[in-house]
């Protein structure tokens, strides 16, 4: 299904290496400061933004598939 989420991204060398769907903007910004304490953010760069997503529900969760664009 594709539809408008929010989602974590991660960027490494400004390329996408990882996408994570949350709930709400407010889920995603906690997120992001627990995993920016975690890894060292010289190298890698977190961000929370609406997106355009390919989505599915796998075992009663919603995972992001593939990000098709910007909200």
């Amino acid at each position: 299904m594709t539809e408008i989420v929010v989602g974590l991204l991660m960027f490494l060398n400004g390329t996408m290496i990882e996408f994570t769907y949350k709930e709400s903007m407010s889920k995603c910004l906690k997120s992001k400061r627990v995993a920016m304490r975690e890894i060292n953010p010289d190298s890698v760069i977190f961000s929370c933004k609406k997106i355009t997503a390919e989505t599915e529900i796998y075992q009663g969760r919603k995972k992001i598939l593939k990000v098709l664009g910007s909200g």
